[in-house]
C-alpha cells in the first residue's frame, strides 16, 4: 500500500495484490512462511462538512492465512495467537513459520501498521 498524489496535489491510496489473502501453497522450505502473511484494505470514507469533498483514511490491516488439514482460514494478525500459529500445518513446509516471524515480515514490509 502507497498513498500518491495526481497532478494536483491530491492524495490518493494505492493497495497491491489485495486478492490472495487466503491461500495454501503447495511450496515448500525457507520462505513459504512469507505468503501466509496478507493484508485487507482498511478505507473509512467521510463526507467533508463544507464543501463537495471527502475525507478519506486508508490503512491495511494484517492478516494472516491458517491451514489446517480440511480448511484455510484467515485471522487478522492482531487475533492470531500462538497456539493457533503452534496448529498452523505450514509449519510442515516451513519451520519458521511462527507468530513472532509473522509480526516481524509484516514491521519490514508496513512498519507499524
Amino acid at each position: 500500500m502507497e498513498k500518491i498524489e495526481d497532478d494536483k496535489g491530491h492524495e490518493m491510496p494505492v493497495y497491491y495484490s489485495l486478492g490472495n489473502f487466503v491461500n495454501a501453497t503447495s511450496g515448500s522450505g525457507k520462505g513459504v512462511m512469507n505468503r501466509m502473511v496478507g493484508g485487507m484494505a482498511e478505507i473509512t470514507i467521510e463526507p467533508v462538512k463544507k464543501g463537495n469533498g471527502y475525507n478519506i483514511d486508508a490503512e491495511i490491516k494484517p492478516v494472516i492465512c491458517h491451514l489446517t488439514e480440511d480448511e484455510a482460514t484467515a485471522y487478522f494478525l492482531e487475533d492470531y495467537t500462538e497456539e493457533l500459529a503452534g496448529d498452523n500445518i505450514i509449519r510442515r513446509q516451513d519451520p519458521d513459520f511462527s507468530l513472532k516471524n509473522c509480526r516481524e515480515l509484516v514491521r519490514r514490509v508496513w512498519g507499524n501498521v
